[in-house]
Formats: C-alpha cells, sequence, structure tokens
C-alpha cells in the first residue's frame, strides 16, 4: 500500500528531527565508554554516573 504525500512528509519530517538526536546520544555514550576506560587505564576508577548511590 502506498503513502499519501500528506504521510510521506510526516514521516520525513521525523526522520530529520529524531536522527540527530540519536547521533547525539550515540556519541555521549562512545565518549562515556572512552572515560571509564582511560578512568580504568590509569587505575583510578571512579564511581559511574549511571551506577546510582551504593557503588
Amino acid at each position: 500500500m502506498h503513502q499519501s504525500r500528506k504521510e510521506q512528509g510526516l514521516e520525513r519530517s521525523s526522520n530529520i528531527l529524531l536522527n540527530p538526536d540519536r547521533r547525539e546520544a550515540r556519541i555521549i555514550a562512545e565518549i562515556d565508554t572512552n572515560m571509564e576506560a582511560a578512568e580504568e587505564w590509569e587505575g583510578k576508577r571512579e564511581p559511574s554516573r549511571r551506577a546510582g548511590f551504593g557503588e
């Protein structure tokens, strides 16, 4: 079944708006992983920000 022009436009707009957010989230996760690896390499392991209070 074909999409209407309106549906195609809405889908295109949502893809344009969502892709930068996904890209940013991926980059932040990669930076966080790199920081944790660097801390382990230095031997200065600090609690992860995601770990909560009871670590």
